[in-house]
């Protein structure tokens, strides 16, 4: 059992508690009184962080020390070794039900038969979670390992490849293949620095040319030139009438045999303008005749082609669009083609000059010298230019496979080093492990869900939290208008009859977080005689009817615990718990002496922090709030100098002492405003009363909590509320006196 709580600081209005010595320890059974905003509900927070194990998301730098009466301590340092408890407060009721919706978590209620049961379901759901740890561990790992490979692959190509070849579009994509390539034997991969700056140097060079064009020969041939020129040469013609002077003179002849075209059909000279002798052109035509015409004819044809073949030409190539190392050969090449070509012009020039004479000697055979034909030799030459031209092109061609070779040495020689350097294959062997572990791992956490949802159908099911629940509502309410069923989604709903209930009173909200909370404590999770319960304020907004219910069911229900703290702002609650207590305890009135019972009272000091004291012997001694909210403003009265201690609550003590007054003397429904004028005939020290009680007591904001009542303002107020009553009726008032006395 925990004896007492050692120290709180830095949890809300407990910023540095320390138990008092005056304090006795806690009991079995603990009584905690105070009023609202004293710290009853706090002090119940403080107990749930050790319930869930968790420090409270408002106060994480909070300090709690809890002493147990085996000489062990629990603290917010170690949360996971802290004993069972369980917490019912506002932050319960909040995480578990939601009234708006009518609906709140379902609970599992187990027998002793499956106890055995369970403790296996919680070690398949202890196994789940360290399974669920691994496999997140195990994945951070993984994704972390190969995070690390992809950096470092974008790093080895951009650094090495993509930089020093100024190649843009390279990344590890193109970089990653490489290393699958070489990863197996990678020192077969690496290369000496020399060829590495030799490749880097291939790669980077810039002198490549364009492939050029073989050279074709479109020349006329020379041989069949000589065999046409040979055979026009050994032709001759006759003529039926023969001029002798022509024929003595052939540039006469042919200037004539010209100038004959030209006076077809004339009468006149064309070159001297006289008339034409009479038989002049018929004697020519004698001369020349149709065989002649054809000869010449022949002839000009000849000397026109002839005329061509001298222009023809072979185009080449300039000498810079050649590699360097291929230039004399060409200039050699190209030199010896046109000395060729120049002796086939010297060949055509000699044919033109007999074509020329054969026109002029058209009745002589003239003798064809002999020829070299050119054409062979020229062919020779062109094929020698073109071997130029394929070594050109073939380097050309080996340029760039020269430039993917080099490329693809140096890929493969850093992504070898890449493999050495970065633990490439150990890595990838962890990855694929991890994987590996991940796949068998996640399905052993499939055949743990199985079993552990065959363990939970095995096991008693919602259906049992309702019904128990429900047993408990209708011992409050005496009926089973309100109840809780199981949805289609397992979860609970609280209904009104047939309907989802939703606008519930803040009596029923009570009772069924109330009932719902004893329900989840008698889960059969944890034994009750191993269960240290804190019960905060249960009875807010229940009639007496059901606060003797609330009573019973905590007296019936609990009173097996370990451990039980009760908390309450109710005097009427507290004197039902107190009259269990004193049934108990053998002292019945030596509260010093109490063994299973102790009764502690919760109050707000002068500067707002709360602590823990002894209870009030007037809270034990009187059975109603009233004699005791009297007792404290006479014992307030009649101090000399005032009780500093109680200024911060004073407020709240003479409006609920007054509000009690005018209930008892006044039985009207009007409130206690509406009583003061009677209470208090003279209308300023009702005003002043008045705005005593309504400021002080009502006002819950933090500058609340800093402000405390002027002395000589309470003790006027005090005295004119006791000069109330006893105005109003002395005998009462003496019977007051006495009572509070005695």
């Amino acid at each position: 059992m925990i004896r007492r709580i050692d120290h709180i600081k830095n949890f809300g209005v407990y910023r540095d508690f320390y138990w008092p010595k005056n304090l006795s320890d806690f009991k079995q059974f603990n009584l905690i009184y105070g009023w609202n905003y004293s710290g009853k509900t706090t002090l119940s927070r403080v107990f749930r962080c050790f319930e869930r194990k968790n420090l409270h998301p408002d106060f994480p730098c909070a300090e709690v020390r809890l002493l147990a009466d085996n000489g062990n301590s629990h603290s917010f340092l170690d949360l996971q070794t802290t004993p069972v408890f369980r917490v019912f407060n506002s932050d319960f009721i909040a995480e578990n039900l939601s009234f708006v919706e009518g609906s709140a978590a379902p609970i599992l209620v187990f027998g002793a038969d499956d106890i055995a049961k369970q403790e296996e379901l919680q070690a398949k759901k202890t196994e789940r979670d360290m399974l669920h740890l691994d496999i997140t561990s195990n994945q951070q790992k993984k994704e972390t390992k190969e995070e690390d490979i992809e950096k470092a692959l974008t790093r080895y190509a951009r650094d090495h490849i993509k930089v020093p070849l100024a190649l843009l579009n390279y990344d590890k994509r193109r970089f990653e293949p490489r290393v699958n390539t070489c990863k197996e034997k990678p020192d077969e991969y690496l290369l000496d620095t020399n060829t590495i700056d030799r490749y880097i140097s291939v790669y980077r060079s810039k002198d490549e040319k364009p492939s050029l064009n073989r050279k074709v020969s479109k020349l006329t041939s020379i041989s069949e030139l000589i065999s046409i020129t040979a055979s026009l040469l050994a032709r001759t013609v006759t003529a039926s009438e023969p001029i002798q002077r022509l024929k003595e003179n052939p540039t006469i002849e042919r200037w004539v045999n010209d100038g004959l075209q030209i006076h077809d059909d004339e009468a006149v000279c064309q070159f001297c303008g006289h008339l034409l002798p009479r038989d002049l052109l018929d004697q020519l035509e004698g001369h020349f005749s149709a065989e002649y015409k054809s000869l010449m004819g022949d002839l000009v044809n000849l000397g026109r082609t002839i005329e061509e073949a001298m222009k023809e030409k072979i185009p080449l190539d300039h000498r810079n669009d050649f590699y360097p190392e291929l230039v004399e050969r060409f200039v050699v090449e190209e030199s010896s083609l046109n000395n060729t070509l120049s002796e086939r012009l010297c060949a055509l020039q000699a044919l033109e000059r007999l074509v020329r004479a054969k026109q002029t000697k058209a009745f002589d055979v003239i003798e064809l010298p002999m020829f070299d034909d050119p054409d062979d030799q020229i062919a020779a030459k062109i094929e020698a230019i073109n071997n130029v031209i394929d070594s050109h092109n073939q380097r050309t061609i080996a340029f760039e496979k020269n430039r993917n070779e080099a490329l693809l040495a140096l890929e493969k020689h850093f992504a070898a080093y890449f493999v050495i350097e970065e633990r490439y294959n150990e890595t990838k062997k962890e990855v694929e492990t991890l994987e590996l572990n991940i796949d068998n791992q996640s399905k052993k956490l499939c055949e743990l869900e199985a079993e552990i949802e065959k363990l939970e159908r095995d096991l008693s099911d919602a259906a049992k939290g309702s019904e128990r629940i429900n047993e408990l509502l209708s011992a409050y309410f005496g009926k089973n208008d309100l109840r809780v069923t199981v949805s289609s989604e397992k979860r609970f709903q609280i209904v009104r009859g047939t309907n989802v209930a939703k606008n519930l009173s803040e009596g029923e909200r009570t009772a069924i977080a109330f009932a719902y909370f004893i329900t989840r404590v008698q889960d059969g999770q944890q034994p009750l005689a191993e269960t240290r319960i804190f019960i905060d304020d249960p009875i807010s907004s229940l009639d007496a009817n059901h606060l003797f219910n609330t009573y019973a069911l905590i007296k019936t229900q609990l009173s097996g615990c370990c451990q039980l703290f009760l908390s309450t702002h109710s005097f009427e609650f507290f004197n039902l718990i107190r009259e269990w207590a004193v049934d108990d305890e053998k002292n019945k009135k030596d509260y010093a002496l109490w063994k299973k019972w102790g009764v502690v009272l919760v109050t707000r000091m002068d500067d707002g922090e709360a602590v823990l004291e002894p209870i009030p012997k007037e809270l034990l001694k009187f059975k109603s709030e009233y004699h005791f909210l009297f007792s404290t403003l006479y014992q307030f009265d009649n101090s000399a100098t005032g009780d500093y201690t109680s200024l911060l609550s004073l407020p709240n003590v003479v409006r609920r002492f007054m509000e009690a007054f005018g209930g008892i003397m006044i039985p009207l429904s009007i409130g206690l405003k509406g009583k003061m004028d009677r209470i208090f005939p003279d209308e300023v020290v009702r005003e002043k009363v008045w705005k005593f009680i309504n400021n002080y007591s009502h006002n819950t904001t933090i500058t609340r909590s800093l402000t405390i009542p002027d002395m000589s303002e309470c003790k006027l107020v005090v005295r004119s509320c006791l000069n109330a009553i006893q105005n109003w009726n002395s005998d009462y008032y003496l019977d007051l006196v006495k009572e509070v006395e005695s």
